[in-house]
């Protein structure tokens, strides 16, 4: 009794599926998937570029109101 996967005589025919599997999944991973991911990975360097630059100006406009603060505090002792 042969086990059909260790047959010499369908090892053609294997071996013929497996690479047209792989060409399939191959052709869908340049036309789908890559596209995509590389769309993905622009549309978040962009978002992470505008948010360090508001958390910038944020942390900037925070320790100038912090100075203020102390500023008003200090004369306000005085």
């Amino acid at each position: 009794m042969n086990i059909p996967q260790f047959d010499i005589i369908t090892l053609g025919a294997q071996i013929f599926g497996l690479l047209v599997t792989l060409a399939i999944f191959y052709y869908y991973n340049i036309k789908v998937v890559i596209p995509k991911f590389i769309e993905i990975k622009k549309f978040r360097t962009k978002k992470l570029k505008k948010n360090n630059s508001l958390v910038f100006m944020v942390s900037k406009d925070l320790s100038s109101n912090m100075w203020l603060k102390t500023f008003c505090y200090t004369n306000f002792l005085k």
